[in-house]
């Protein structure tokens, strides 16, 4: 005998329409971290240049929480929070716990370094291209949150796909910053 499915509910209906995925009570809360799902995966080892040639790997960032923000110059939202990172950046400036790392995907080299410097952008760049498929990367802007104080590669903690306030990455490296090691 087969067995009737029940219909789906209210919100259920409302949330598919909307594009919405309605999750169980248990995954809630992952997911209402402003925007923020909670990973907990480990980090992939990294190499990347900025625009000058110079290197950096993940092991240089042991013993920080680390915010890698994936963004490209055809992409808007990435464009509307190069100003408030740019202001965030300047207040990590000198810290030892935190850094902002800015890894650009997709922009040819000349091109990225035509557009940073006619927009002045203040941080270092790095090609983050070779980041991609490792960290599965289908939207931009993407931050990663990672967890590094116990060495690299580390541990992704958070993840956070479209346009992403300032405040709402403070808030998760806040977070990993009152939480034991």
């Amino acid at each position: 005998m087969m067995k009737a499915l029940a219909p789906p509910s209210a919100l259920a209906l409302a949330a598919s329409l909307v594009g919405a995925t309605f999750l169980p009570s248990a995954e809630r809360s992952a997911a209402s971290l402003d925007g923020w799902a909670e990973m907990n995966e480990a980090a992939r080892a990294f190499t990347v240049r900025d625009l000058e040639g110079r290197t950096l790997r993940s092991g240089d960032l042991a013993g920080k929480i680390v915010v890698i923000d994936f963004w490209a110059t055809w992409c808007s939202p990435c464009l509307r929070e190069l100003p408030d990172l740019a202001e965030y950046h300047r207040r990590l400036e000198g810290r030892s716990d935190v850094a902002l790392l800015s890894f650009n995907v997709t922009d040819e080299r000349p091109d990225l370094a035509a557009f940073v410097e006619e927009r002045q952008v203040p941080f270092p760049v790095y090609a983050g291209d070779s980041l991609i498929g490792p960290y599965e990367l289908v939207a931009f802007p993407t931050k990663l949150v990672l967890d590094l104080r116990e060495g690299a590669p580390g541990v992704v903690r958070f993840r956070r796909e479209g346009y992403t306030p300032v405040g709402s990455i403070e808030a998760r490296v806040a977070d990993l910053l009152a939480r034991p090691r």
